[in-house]
């Protein structure tokens, strides 16, 4: 089973949705028309042993988590975070004060960014740990960011830092610590000169995520931002820094493109924007190394194991 093939399925039957849906399954959020607004809707859910691990993650780091996970899909819309909802599936015999402390880890990530936790729901079952939020937001006075604006000479960027994001550096294991890039994706977009022509969080993988912005690029190896937990995994797995960059997945960065002169700054905000490659006419997504070519099939994160 691939997440892929599931996401085609439901977006096979988009055109019989009503009027009032602005933006139907496919992109990092869900449209509605309510009055004369519209609301952006997303679902993600996180699981033990499959997002995180209850045996070295903390509870914060664990609400914290499914609450920012959401918010990365926020910021790729450019949209306003506006409130939270929380379906938790609690492991048999937790304890009151554990799910207590879960629940405040939840809430207090919300209010920082200030989308409160509004309502949800508990349960427990024999299975792990599972938390499911929804995540309410607005265009507040700009437009939402779609995935399939990209055209051919467009240029491509990546927020941040990739790779290595399960492996603790200093401290600090970035799939559970990561910021939500909400600040810096609104004002690429609100800028006319910057606004992205499509964008995508980095959730998968560079490998499994460009493929949703186009079917045709080409980047180059070098240009890739390599984290530096990236760059010592290569000492112990052998593999290159840019297969990590690509493949490790759960980056949580942006990844958009732009006309090629667009004035997209080296920094914003103090994280740095990387230009790695091209959208093009034709040719498929290749990777260029030096003078060596790579395709990107059978790389990146898949949820489905």
């Amino acid at each position: 089973m691939h997440e892929f093939e599931l996401i085609r399925h439901l977006m096979e039957r988009n055109g019989e949705l009503p009027a009032g849906v602005t933006i139907p399954p496919g992109d990092d959020m869900a449209g509605v028309r309510v009055g004369d607004s519209e609301l952006l809707v997303a679902v993600d859910q996180i699981i033990d042993r499959v997002h995180f691990d209850r045996a070295s993650a903390t509870l914060d780091q664990i609400g914290r988590k499914a609450v920012t996970r959401n918010l990365s899909d926020v910021a790729a819309m450019a949209a306003q975070p506006l409130a939270t909802l929380a379906a938790i599936a609690l492991p048999a015999g937790v304890l009151q004060g554990d799910a207590e402390w879960l629940i405040d880890a939840l809430r207090k990530t919300a209010d920082t960014y200030g989308c409160p936790l509004i309502g949800g729901d508990t349960a427990t079952h024999d299975g792990p740990l599972t938390i499911s939020v929804t995540i309410l937001a607005e265009p507040d006075g700009i437009a939402p960011v779609l995935r399939n604006g990209a055209s051919p000479g467009d240029a491509l960027y990546v927020t941040g830092e990739l790779g290595g994001s399960l492996h603790d550096y200093n401290g600090t294991v970035h799939h559970l610590d990561f910021e939500p890039r909400v600040e810096l994706a609104r004002q690429l977009a609100e800028n006319p000169d910057t606004r992205p022509t499509a964008m995508i969080d980095l959730s998968d993988g560079l490998a499994h995520d460009l493929p949703h912005l186009t079917a045709n690029a080409e980047f180059n190896a070098r240009a890739l931002p390599v984290s530096a937990v990236a760059r010592q995994r290569m000492a112990v797995d052998g593999r290159p820094g840019w297969m990590h960059a690509v493949a490790d997945g759960e980056d949580y960065e942006l990844l958009f493109s732009a006309p090629a002169d667009a004035p997209i700054p080296d920094k914003l905000d103090g994280v740095r924007i990387s230009r790695i490659g091209s959208v093009t006419e034709l040719g498929g997504i290749v990777l260029i190394d030096g003078v060596e070519k790579h395709s990107l099939e059978g790389l990146g994160w898949e949820h489905h194991g």
